[in-house]
């Protein structure tokens, strides 16, 4: 571990970064501030910097992301040890990189970055992208922010300790959101529907899994809520100096059944509720067991951050008929967009998100 970096399974610090008490209480930004963003080529670090067009968006990597007009590039290597961040007075950070070759680099990343905050007291807030996969599986009831973490992925697990220097090292005066997103979807990005292809293109394989998943969470997000989410997390003030939010579409019933969304999907093209293969309790308890159970069937609740003023732009059944339109060869429906592509769908979603 280079020198002056904090221990991710303590928190204290090796080089006087030890927080203080968090002050609460809700702080406006009352001007557009510079945004430094991590994992902007990613997927939803794509259609991040759609809804920032408006703002002076600087790129930190590795390599070059072709920035557009209103984006500047930082080279910097987050897996490099110790960083050096420079920034205008007020910026405000979003992390969104990772490392999905070796997940458990993730938290030392985290720490690096923390540290650079620490010593740049100009940034004064981060926002951070986590994932609902830090709940893990077996929960009752409905889970909120307050819900114990027990990941069972890798992904999980590096997710859950990426969060923790920011909770607990970041320095008191900076204020700070984590995210904890659903499953994001998008037309135009098939890796990320697979549920809807397999519905709608492969019966067989859709009335198995059907049958082996009812009532199993899948606990999607439109890219396009996501996207506004984060925005509004970099914008707006905050119920206190470290808040954590669940960010997920618990407003369709569905979300919280494989199969029942099945049906949606189905209702979506014109089609009949999907099929189902009668199993024995024996036989979905095995496949339970083989993909790593028990299912995760409690509801995932995303109040807080409707409590906090988020208004969701991107209704998920809009974005599922989107790519319902994709699949079956018809034209999207209802404001539709495939993927960010222009200035327009960035001005939308921030007009919605504001």
């Amino acid at each position: 571990m280079p020198a002056g970096r904090p221990s991710a399974t303590t928190g204290s610090p090796a080089a006087g970064l030890a927080p203080t008490a968090v002050q609460a209480g809700p702080r406006r930004r009352d001007s557009p501030s510079t945004v430094l963003l991590t994992g902007g080529t990613g997927r939803v670090g794509r259609w991040v910097r759609a809804v920032l067009q408006d703002r002076d968006l600087m790129l930190l990597g590795r390599s070059d992301p072709h920035a557009a007009a209103w984006e500047r590039w930082m080279p910097v290597d987050l897996a490099a040890g110790q960083l050096e961040l420079s920034a205008p007075t007020g910026a405000v950070l979003c992390h969104l990189a990772y490392d999905n070759t070796d997940p458990s680099r993730n938290p030392d990343m985290a720490l690096d970055l923390v540290a650079a905050v620490n010593a740049c007291p100009d940034i004064t807030r981060v926002v951070v992208a986590s994932t609902i996969s830090v709940y893990g599986t077996g929960h009752r009831g409905v889970i909120d922010e307050a819900t114990r973490c027990q990941p069972r992925s890798a992904y999980g697990r590096a997710k859950l300790a990426s969060e923790q220097p920011w909770l607990r090292v970041l320095r008191p005066d900076c204020e700070l959101a984590v995210l904890r997103l659903g499953a994001v979807v998008a037309a135009g990005h098939p890796a990320s529907y697979a549920l809807v292809t397999d519905t709608l293109r492969r019966p067989l394989r859709a009335a198995l899994l059907g049958s082996v998943r009812r009532g199993t969470g899948v606990y999607y997000v439109a890219a396009q809520t996501a996207a506004a989410a984060i925005r509004f997390a970099l914008d707006s003030p905050l119920p206190s100096r470290r808040a954590v939010f669940n960010v997920v579409d618990d407003e369709l019933a569905s979300n919280t059944d494989y199969a029942a969304m099945q049906d949606v999907v189905r209702s979506l093209a014109g089609q009949p509720a999907q099929a189902r293969i009668s199993l024995p309790d024996a036989i979905v308890a095995a496949a339970d067991r083989l993909t790593g159970g028990p299912r995760n069937t409690a509801p995932i609740s995303s109040a807080a951050f409707r409590s906090a003023g988020f208004v969701n732009p991107a209704p998920l059944r809009d974005e599922l008929a989107r790519i319902v339109g994709t699949i079956i060869g018809t034209p999207p429906t209802q404001n539709g967009h495939a993927a960010p592509a222009g200035g327009s769908l960035g001005k939308r979603v921030h007009q919605r998100a504001r």
